[in-house]
C-alpha cells in the first residue's frame, strides 16, 4: 500500500479513536495502570490539560517532523533526561496503550490498522527516544 493510502488509513482511524469521548479516558486508564512508574509520573498531574497535550502530540507523532521539525525538537527536548525524563523504555508503553485504547473504541480496528499506527507512530517515537541523552 502506497505511503498516501496508508496516511488516509491512519488518519480515518486516528480520527474515528479521536471523536470517541472514552479514547484519551481509555487511554490513560490503560497507560496508568501499565507499570508503577508510569502512575507515578502522573500522580498529581491535571489530566485535563494532559488530555489536552496528548491530542497535540499525536498529531506531532504522526507527522514525525514533517510539519514542524523545530517544533517537534523542543518538544522532544521537553522530554528528554535533563526535563521531563521520559525513560526511553516507556514510549513502549505509550504506544501499546495507545493501541489498546484505539481498539476499544474504533470499530474497524483490526491487525492491519494497528500496524499502521505502529508504523506512523514509530519514526515519532524513535526520534523522541535519540534526544533522550541530547544536552
Amino acid at each position: 500500500m502506497e505511503l498516501e493510502n496508508r496516511l488516509a488509513e491512519f488518519n480515518a482511524s486516528f480520527e474515528r479513536c479521536i471523536n470517541d469521548c472514552l479514547f484519551l479516558d481509555k487511554f490513560y486508564e490503560v497507560f496508568l495502570s501499565s507499570s508503577t512508574e508510569v502512575s507515578l509520573m502522573f500522580k498529581d498531574t491535571d489530566m485535563g490539560v494532559q488530555k489536552a497535550m496528548l491530542m497535540t502530540s499525536l498529531v506531532y507523532m504522526s507527522r514525525a517532523q514533517s510539519d514542524d521539525p523545530d517544533l517537534f525538537l523542543k518538544i522532544a527536548e521537553k522530554h528528554n533526561k535533563d526535563n521531563l525524563n521520559i525513560k526511553p523504555h516507556l514510549y513502549t508503553l505509550w504506544l501499546d496503550s495507545l493501541v489498546a485504547a484505539a481498539y476499544s473504541v474504533d470499530s474497524l480496528f483490526d491487525e492491519n490498522t494497528e500496524k499502521l499506527w505502529v508504523d506512523i507512530l514509530q519514526p515519532g517515537i524513535d526520534f523522541m527516544i535519540s534526544q533522550y541523552n541530547v544536552a
